[in-house]
């Protein structure tokens, strides 16, 4: 659990700090960039802890079980919660939205959801194959020609 010092800031002066990092964080636009700028400020636990949080909040989206999140990401029930409290909003949503535009992460997601379903139920990707898993559980529809 993190700790927040007893010693409170002036409210005027944290959000000053508040307003140059989101508007400083907003123009940094390189991947590399920002993996560095914020590999520096997180510690590696912090780092993991959001990792996490965030993962959680994307299986959540996905629909995914409470019980398979915690298989998968070794979370306790509690930290879903926290998380599945705010899951729809704003900044979520907007965040989701974002996420589901970029084609690079909709490739990654879709080899993710063949292999956890390839681990967890290996019976049905047998019986289904990839075409299937990726009609059932991906909702690719084939391309079809109309007459």
């Amino acid at each position: 659990m993190s700790q927040v010092s007893k010693k409170q800031l002036g409210k005027d002066f944290e959000n000053e700090v508040y307003s140059v990092f989101w508007r400083t964080t907003g123009k940094i636009t390189k991947e590399e960039e920002v993996n560095l700028f914020f590999t520096d400020l997180f510690t590696k636990t912090e780092r993991i802890n959001f990792t996490k949080r965030l993962a959680i909040a994307i299986l959540l989206h996905k629909n995914y079980q409470w019980e398979s999140i915690i298989d998968l990401l070794k979370v306790s029930n509690g930290t879903i919660a926290k998380i599945a409290a705010r899951i729809d909003s704003a900044g979520f949503k907007l965040f989701f939205k974002k996420l589901e535009q970029d084609t690079a992460w909709k490739k990654f997601w879709e080899e993710l959801a063949k292999t956890y379903l390839l681990i967890t139920h290996p019976d049905k990707y047998a019986r289904l194959g990839d075409e299937g898993v990726e009609r059932i559980y991906l909702g690719k529809r084939k391309p079809t020609v109309l007459r």
